[in-house]
């Protein structure tokens, strides 16, 4: 190809040169002829050229311009054949060809194994009991107990300084006795001597009254005799037996004794009214105060009464003890420090007990049950697998990681501490799986995926996968029965790629 590039474009540049000295000096051009001149160019078979006289000249400005033509003509054709042919391309395509890679495959098979599930979490307490004041404002005076020290109920953890409680106690009970002094005085304000004297008025009333009476009886006596007095004097004066003047001194007495029975009358009604009076008196001091007074004081001494209580309480509380038996987990009580109210001062692992709180996907968290045996280890390879039983199984799961919680009861002799990572190897029995070997399955960007080969080209299929062996993994799906996987050189494969599969 480019032995005929080079005399294409030796013609063409000979054929310029010609048809330019043709019509430049046409009686310089010597004629073509058949001959073998030994001055003369000779045509090749497939390019006619003009034979041209070598002793002939050329002006300078014709020559010129011949060179320039000659050398744009080139330029342009060398450029439309690099641009029509792209030769490198054609070289970087060959050399990029890739080569098929030698694989080993092997057959997705159903067989039995071990239905294990290996769960992880955090070792924390069973029931962890934070232990704070319920007073505040009080300063720590002693501190009985450090981390990890084991406590039993009721054991003396923190004393407060309850100095000042005592004294506003003090002042509650000075101010229970006033109340009660109160409400006595409500009960019977009146001392006994003013009671006596009020017996005594009352004595005087009654006298008054019976002496009113009596008068009143003397006056309806006085005037009976009287009216008598008067008629008979009437009655001897129309006879002559006495005079006219001495009726009518009886008739006036007569009316005078009238007018003393009226005012006896009324003395008796002012006796008796002072006498009701002087009685009212007398119950109202022996009966006690009104009856809002004496609940008023009630009142007084319960709520002083409540107080005292209250404060016996909060003194109580100064005495800081342990609920339950247990371990310290952790003390943030000091010396000195100032309380506050609901801030926590000790967690306590309420009776040494921890648990592990393992993170189980909803599907396999339906398989737990209360009272199941796991085997419980440290994620250290040197940590002793111990024998736990599951406690209880969440009864919800989260519903953005899908995750459900297992609690674990582990035994006091665990050697676990919380806060600690564990792991639980959990077995539930044997069931069918479609497995295939481990090396076949690779992961890329957290995705696990196998290659199955379909004649010499593979294609890449993402899969889940479940409980894996030494020797073989479960694949949950994307991946049938029988199918044929890559095992040795999956992980230099690419979707699509062309394999020769190793005898």
């Amino acid at each position: 190809m480019k032995k005929e590039f080079s005399e294409s474009l030796t013609s063409a540049a000979i054929q310029v040169i010609g048809d330019h000295s043709a019509k430049g000096s046409a009686d310089q051009l010597p004629e073509v002829t058949g001959g073998s001149e030994p001055n003369a160019l000779q045509p090749s078979n497939n390019h006619p050229v003009l034979q041209i006289d070598t002793k002939s000249k050329l002006s300078p400005k014709s020559t010129l311009a011949v060179v320039s033509a000659v050398i744009l003509m080139v330029a342009g054709m060398v450029g439309t054949y690099l641009y029509n042919n792209k030769p490198w391309q054609q070289h970087a395509a060959v050399k990029t060809a890739p080569p098929a890679v030698t694989v080993t495959t092997a057959l997705a098979e159903r067989r039995m194994i071990d239905d294990d599930l290996i769960v992880t979490g955090s070792v924390s307490a069973w029931d962890p009991m934070s232990v704070g004041s319920e007073v505040g404002g009080l300063r720590i005076k002693t501190v009985n107990v450090e981390e990890g020290d084991r406590v039993k109920k009721g054991q003396v953890l923190v004393t407060l300084n309850s100095a000042l409680l005592q004294t506003q106690l003090a002042q509650a009970k000075a101010r229970l006795a006033s109340n009660q002094a109160n409400l006595k005085k409500s009960i019977q304000p009146n001392r006994s001597e003013d009671i006596r004297a009020m017996q005594a008025a009352l004595a005087q009333a009654e006298a008054n009254t019976a002496q009113e009476q009596a008068h009143a009886a003397q006056a309806k006596v006085n005037l009976k005799d009287a009216n008598v007095n008067a008629s008979r004097y009437r009655t001897l004066a129309r006879m002559g037996a006495n005079s006219a003047q001495d009726a009518e001194a009886k008739q006036l007495a007569a009316e005078t004794a009238k007018e003393e029975v009226a005012s006896s009358a009324a003395k008796i009604k002012a006796a008796q009214f002072m006498e009701a009076q002087a009685r009212e008196k007398l119950l109202a001091a022996t009966h006690g105060g009104r009856n809002e007074d004496i609940a008023i004081s009630r009142a007084a001494i319960a709520e002083t009464t409540a107080q005292i209580n209250q404060l016996a309480e909060q003194i109580a509380e100064t005495v800081i003890v342990a609920p339950d038996d247990g371990l310290i987990s952790k003390r943030e009580a000091h010396i000195g420090d100032i309380t506050t109210a609901g801030t926590p001062l000790f967690s306590i692992i309420r009776l040494n007990k921890l648990e592990l709180r393992a993170q189980v996907s909803d599907l396999d968290l339906v398989k737990f049950k209360p009272g199941q045996v796991v085997t419980v280890s440290a994620t250290e390879e040197e940590s002793k697998p111990i024998e736990a039983f599951v406690n209880l199984v969440s009864p919800q799961v989260d519903p953005q990681t899908r995750l459900g919680t297992v609690r674990i009861s582990l035994p006091s002799n665990a050697g676990l501490k919380p806060g600690m990572f564990a792991r639980a190897d959990v077995r539930f029995g044997r069931r069918s799986a479609i497995t295939v070997p481990v090396a076949s399955v690779i992961t890329r960007n957290g995705q696990a995926s196998v290659f199955t080969l379909e004649g010499d080209r593979v294609s890449n299929c993402p899969v889940k996968v479940g409980n894996q062996t030494d020797k073989y993994a479960e694949i949950l799906s994307g991946l049938a029965d029988k199918q044929t996987v890559v095992v040795q050189g999956a992980r230099f494969l690419s979707d699509r790629d062309i394999v020769r599969v190793s005898q």
